[in-house]
């Protein structure tokens, strides 16, 4: 069967899921949405259906996960003929006013937060209808419940991107059901300014906790676990969110930071006591391998993608695979396995992400080799097959092979000696990153006690001993970065604990102007006049 990208299809499918241009990017638009359709319970299924393939669309962009948050740690580099843009992971030049390198001031469009707002768009329409339907028209209370919760969710995960990536952004939680909610009676668009970014964490915490409520927790080795919200997903989004809204309510001294912490606690043990979840053993690389592919008991939540059910991509031209995977090729040639055109782990940078794995003995930290291939290489620089370089061994280049399981494309063109589709689901949540959240949250509220079994769990399943020092943060941290490299957490990790492994990242200055958001897109500055440049990034951006 011949297998296409298909993660809109079900958005495409609905009409009204793609009908709605970007209302933070007015134009003169007519929005029409059919009444009758919202009718019966399947047709909040078709919605709530959409939101995910909107979301998942939005994150088969490994720019919206691996790039901005492990890229941007200064862990990789980019490969000789490709790879992440290096302006991801390389500090600017401002002082030179023709310089085209200005970091993320040089990538106007990853600055545009148009499409996050497009699944905010259908989030918002989808829970205005099922709130405005009688629950009589669905099956029981608690389908009824889960969808609205499943949109509730959905809404604060996008939200929750959109508050670590900008910040202060606009906050719209109305349905956009008609072209006078967007253009005024004199054919002018109605313009929306940016809230505060703990405005916008309030709402992202109002959303998960209505979530939280509506859901019910799922059942392992169910076709839904993981794939689908649960009361586990929620719980750890809203965990999240409360410690991010610590950070901020810290730096701006807001009162009482510390009930934030207690909220994420009070999630998280729930989450760890009643939602079914446990540790893949390490010492089984087939168990690892599954937990990539998905679905695994430490599956929080994920964005399905396989081509058994025809929801792939071509890993080869997209999605993190096309950034960080060596890939055997079709036609024997072993010099096309990509060594050159992907990201791969510098020896410098090796230290900082396992640093009690010793290059003699292979140990005794078992995760280097479980997730990355040649690790021992101590290749500085990229490879490099030209006659003469220093770094021509391809088998010598450290790349991340967690998202390495693909299916050959047999419907390739013949010249095509790298076609495959991707086999993993898309990360969000995974339950060791929401055991070290605990032990981070346990640590802020002033029980090491409780933090330290926790990273001792981590550390035994990794093959190491019992976390000895007297810096438990850091440690927690650390385990943070040699677990969850590659999964779309660390650079939010290192804003909301102000931790920089690659200090020449983030100064002082930059953190306390912050820096750590990004830049508003030319696109969104030239349409909406109430949308001002992130302060630290006026006339540090290339538009």
């Amino acid at each position: 069967m011949k297998k296409y990208l298909i993660i809109l299809a079900a958005a495409v499918a609905t009409g009204f899921a793609t009908s709605c241009k970007d209302f933070l990017e007015p134009t003169q638009i007519d929005l029409i949405y059919n009444e009758a359709f919202w009718e019966s319970q399947a047709d909040a299924e078709v919605g709530v259906t959409g939101v995910y393939s909107l979301y998942r669309g939005l994150m088969s962009s490994s720019a919206n996960w691996y790039q901005r948050a492990d890229v941007t740690c200064g862990f990789v580099k980019n490969g000789w003929s490709g790879g992440s843009n290096r302006n991801y992971y390389t500090v600017g030049n401002y002082s030179d006013v023709s310089s085209v390198d200005r970091m993320w001031g040089s990538m106007d469009s990853a600055c545009d937060w148009g499409p996050f707002y497009k699944v905010v768009a259908q989030a918002n329409l989808v829970i205005t209808k099922i709130l405005a339907m009688d629950v009589e028209k669905f099956s029981s209370q608690e389908a009824y419940d889960r969808l609205l919760g499943e949109a509730y969710f959905l809404r604060a995960l996008t939200y929750f991107n959109i508050l670590r990536v900008w910040g202060d952004a606009p906050l719209v939680t109305e349905a956009i059901e008609s072209s006078s909610q967007v253009i005024d009676k004199d054919h002018s668009p109605l313009l929306i300014g940016r809230s505060t970014d703990f405005e916008i964490a309030s709402q992202v915490l109002d959303d998960a906790e209505k979530a939280v409520s509506l859901l019910d927790y799922g059942t392992y080795g169910t076709a839904t676990w993981a794939i689908r919200a649960n009361k586990g997903s929620a719980l750890e989004l809203f965990a999240h969110a409360n410690m991010w809204a610590n950070f901020l309510a810290r730096r701006d001294r807001l009162p009482n930071p510390l009930g934030y912490v207690k909220n994420a606690i009070t999630a998280l043990e729930d989450l760890r006591d009643h939602g079914g979840y446990s540790y893949v053993d390490y010492r089984n690389a087939d168990a690892v391998k599954a937990m990539f592919n998905g679905q695994s008991p430490e599956a929080v939540f994920e964005l399905y993608v396989g081509t058994e059910n025809n929801e792939s991509y071509r890993a080869d031209r997209s999605g993190v695979q096309a950034f960080t995977c060596k890939m055997t090729p079709l036609d024997n040639d072993p010099t096309h396995d990509r060594s050159a055109g992907i990201d791969w782990i510098p020896y410098s940078q090796k230290s900082k992400l396992y640093p009690e794995y010793d290059f003699a003995t292979g140990g005794p930290d078992i995760r280097p080799n479980l997730f990355f291939g040649a690790w021992d290489s101590t290749y500085n620089e990229p490879f490099n097959e030209t006659q003469g370089s220093s770094t021509n061994d391809r088998t010598k280049v450290t790349w991340l092979t967690k998202w390495a399981q693909l299916t050959e494309d047999t419907e390739r063109k013949q010249e095509s000696y790298i076609a495959y589709f991707a086999e993993c689901n898309i990360p969000v949540f995974r339950y060791t990153d929401a055991m070290l959240l605990l032990a981070e949250a346990y640590y802020k509220n002033g029980e090491e006690e409780k933090a330290l079994p926790i990273v001792n769990d981590i550390r035994h399943r990794a093959g190491l001993a019992d976390y000895a020092g007297n810096d438990i943060i850091s440690e927690i941290m650390q385990q943070r970065i040699s677990e969850l490299f590659g999964e779309g957490y660390l650079y939010y990790d290192f804003v909301r604990n102000n931790f920089w492994p690659n200090a020449h990242l983030m100064g002082a200055v930059k953190y306390r102007q912050k820096g750590y958001y990004w830049p508003v897109s030319s696109n969104v500055l030239a349409t909406n006049t109430m949308i001002d440049q992130t302060p630290y990034w006026n006339g540090k951006c290339n538009w």
